[in-house]
């Protein structure tokens, strides 16, 4: 219970990902697409789901980062466009 998903994908309704989301076992999601689980939608628009859209090169990076122990790192994604 109360679980931090990190995943491309928020999955399907009836399986992975969506399984976990119907037992409320998933407090928190960190994604790069979420548009295939009804569920999923349901969830985050009353406020029970708590949603990080990460693009999907960033989260790779890091995912890569956390495990080699780097704390910190630099992405241009959206660097310049304010």
């Amino acid at each position: 219970k109360n679980l931090t998903a990190v995943s491309n994908n928020a999955g399907v309704d009836d399986f992975g990902l969506g399984l976990l989301l119907q037992s409320g076992q998933i407090k928190r999601m960190i994604s790069s697409y979420v548009g295939e689980n009804k569920l999923f939608e349901q969830l985050y628009l009353t406020g029970h789901l708590e949603v990080e859209l990460t693009p999907q090169g960033t989260l790779a990076e890091r995912l890569r980062a956390g495990g080699a122990g780097i704390p910190a790192f630099y992405t241009p994604t959206g660097a310049g466009t304010v």
